[in-house]
């Protein structure tokens, strides 16, 4: 405590001189009179104060030697954070901010906290909010693109550094495209987004280095969505493009010899399989919250450090950062993000009603704001209404399922192959009544993907359509049989990824019996769901879909979870044993996205083939939206600033850097 006090009155000290500055003030002339003891205080508190533009907890690091000065640590051109930059114009009341503080949040999967993720999840361009209109540059400096949208040169930001210290070049994207997507070890599928139009069929990029700062990447047709793949595409992150080369080289067996390996190898239960021992090693993005990033370098605001118990992460700030906000100050301003694991969702909502937590937003719910404002004064924390970056919840209907378990897999997928049926389920949902009382009125009907008429609840002409299908037979429970007179069931499996999943599928079921269809609700742990879902043994589940900042899930994304089996065909191996070919309402899906991605994002030309894609949903129902324009209610302490007002929740998480505690001594 004394240390902090000791900082907050340094800082208090320096504010006040730069304030004296400002104001056209000079610093008063030292007495002549002055004491040796003053003089001897004086020069103490100099050597004890550091660069009033980083956090006093990197002081003694810098003035020890073991850091250089901020200015060796920045790139040449930093990224410069203000009002608009990282949320649009309006969002947020944006200050400068104070450094100091712990950020405290919840996770329920081990070494999996998903709003951290997002924090730290540095993409290589970026644009203001959450979208693809104004991109710019972010870890890479800028871009141009020509050659009708085929070819990219991209400039690095010269000065940048991996948190280790170590500079960030060309070698470390050589080192990527050539080495891990090269190798068919490290990479047996080529990734379809450095594939002409995001097409899994599509030709492999080409890369050319310039220089150390700058390289060039050619397709052989139009991909103005390119850009779109380095922003935020399914959250993309940096280690796409550039991983650090100098420290993952120790692991790949084109830079070292496989017995130099030998130690990591016996450890693993290996005998010469180098690649997993790289796979190991390999921090992306997508890992910033797993053990092996506490020693592979990286580029984000904050890095995962050892902790002392069991379940919990911790982050500290990453000395090397490349932005800083308008006073020239380094950010973040917190210094460390603390996560402690609980055993579910729902416990993560008990910790946040006690005040366990700072920032939430992830397993928040519009169902728990009553519990929020009651709890809210007491623990420590305000819920800020937010736009929903996805609609919340949506019926899946696989029509590719196929449960050896289920002597009725065939004729389930004959049903559910036939639009009438998913018309008919949208049908019989009571949407007024679920957006009052699950989303408290705060979300409307799903124009964009179901349309007007089959968003109102219709009892009848859904009976109708599930009569013209063949099942018009009715067993002695009232309950819908198929044709072959077995009984009809449909099992919704939904998982615990978030509050509002378990009450909107038991809603959802209640209102299926009403139309004679015996459908039994089954709550699964997320790590079951997922598990089910990829051996193609989910029957229907609700979930969430359509990312409505970046235009995504429209098309032939919906396939992942309206027809696994499809979904493998396409985009893995029609050769594989769960693979079945699609139907051609789904290949046109493919070719929707295929056009729409090698169109410039945000152009007349990208807009048109949105609304193609939207036309193809209300046409196809690949899966049931419940409702649109859901509010998401974003957990933070009284004491921060800089949060967002308007905008959508999960773009605050892209702008956790500028988030800063008014009274930082007290977190």
């Amino acid at each position: 405590m004394r240390k902090t006090l000791r900082f907050g009155l340094i800082s208090a000290l320096l504010m006040l001189a730069l304030l004296v500055v400002a104001c056209g003030g000079a610093a008063p002339a030292a007495s002549s009179e002055a004491t040796e003891e003053d003089m001897a205080e004086d020069e103490m508190v100099s050597d004890m104060m550091g660069n009033p533009l980083e956090s006093p907890v990197l002081w003694e690091r810098v003035a020890s030697g073991e850091l250089p000065p901020l200015e060796d640590r920045l790139p040449n051109e930093p990224f410069v954070v203000g009002p608009g930059v990282l949320l649009p114009e309006g969002h947020v009341d944006w200050k400068p901010g104070v450094y100091g503080g712990t950020l405290r949040t919840l996770h329920f999967r081990p070494d999996w906290n998903p709003d951290i993720f997002v924090g730290m999840n540095e993409s290589l361009l970026s644009a203001p909010g959450l979208g693809v209109q104004g991109i710019r540059g972010n870890i890479l400096h800028s871009y141009e693109v020509s050659n009708e949208n085929q070819t990219f040169v991209f400039h690095m930001r010269e000065g940048l550094k991996w948190s280790d210290g170590e500079p960030v070049t060309s070698a470390d994207v050589a080192f990527v495209a050539h080495d891990i997507y090269g190798n068919e070890e490290l990479t047996p599928t080529y990734p379809k987004r450095f594939r002409t139009r995001n097409a899994p069929d599509g030709t492999p990029m080409t890369l050319t280095v310039i220089d150390d700062f700058t390289f060039q990447v050619d397709f052989d047709a139009p991909y103005g969505g390119f850009l779109r793949n380095l922003t935020i595409e399914t959250w993309n992150g940096w280690t796409e493009l550039i991983r650090p080369s100098h420290y993952l080289q120790q692991f790949h067996t084109s830079y070292v010899d496989l017995e130099d390996l030998r130690p990591l190898l016996d450890e693993m239960n290996l005998t010469d399989e180098w690649n997993q021992v790289f796979t190991d090693q390999d921090c992306l993005s997508w890992h910033v919250n797993q053990e092996k990033c506490i020693v592979s370098p990286v580029l984000t605001p904050w890095q995962r450090v050892e902790a002392s118990e069991p379940g919990l992460l911790i982050f500290e700030r990453n000395p090397y950062y490349h932005k800083v906000d308008v006073e020239g100050k380094q950010l973040p301003y917190i210094d460390r993000l603390l996560s402690k694991l609980v055993e579910d969702v729902e416990m993560v909502n008990t910790g946040i009603l006690v005040g366990e937590a700072d920032f939430m937003r992830e397993s928040t719910g519009l169902v728990k704001i009553p519990l929020y404002v009651e709890n809210g004064p007491a623990g420590g924390y305000r819920h800020q209404l937010l736009d929903m970056h996805v609609d919340s919840s949506s019926i899946w209907i696989n029509q590719t399922y196929n449960d050896d378990n289920d002597s009725n897999a065939a004729s389930w997928r004959a049903i559910a192959s036939d639009v009438r049926f998913r018309q008919a389920i949208s049908l019989a949902v009571n949407r007024d009544e679920m957006i009052e009382s699950l989303y408290f009125g705060y979300a409307t009907m799903p124009l964009q993907t179901v349309g007007e008429e089959l968003s109102i609840q219709n009892v009848q002409r859904a009976n109708d359509l599930l009569d013209a299908i063949g099942l018009d037979q009715r067993g002695d429970d009232g309950f819908r049989l198929y044709p072959s007179g077995e009984p009809f069931t449909m099992l919704i499996e939904h998982g615990a990824h978030a509050p509002d999943l378990e009450p909107a599928s038991e809603l959802i079921g209640e209102y299926l019996k009403e139309v004679g269809i015996n459908a039994s609700v089954k709550k699964l742990e997320s790590s079951l769901w997922a598990e089910r879902r990829n051996n193609n043994e989910l029957q229907a589940t609700v979930f969430w879909a359509h990312d409505q900042g970046w235009d995504n899930n429209w098309t032939s994304d919906t396939i992942q979870r309206a027809g696994y089996a499809w979904w493998v065909y396409m985009t893995q191996s029609p050769d594989s044993e769960m693979a079945m070919e699609p139907p051609q309402w789904v290949l046109d899906s493919f070719e929707l996205d295929k056009n729409r991605w090698g169109s410039v994002s945000g152009s007349n030309e990208y807009n048109q083939y949105k609304e193609d894609g939207n036309a193809w949903h209300r046409a196809n129902l690949p899966e049931i939206t419940i409702v649109e324009n859901v509010k998401y209610p974003l957990i933070v302490s009284v004491d921060m600033a800089n949060v967002a007002t308007e905008g959508y929740a999960i773009a605050q998480n892209f702008a956790m850097e500028q988030l800063f505690y008014v009274n930082p001594e007290d977190h």
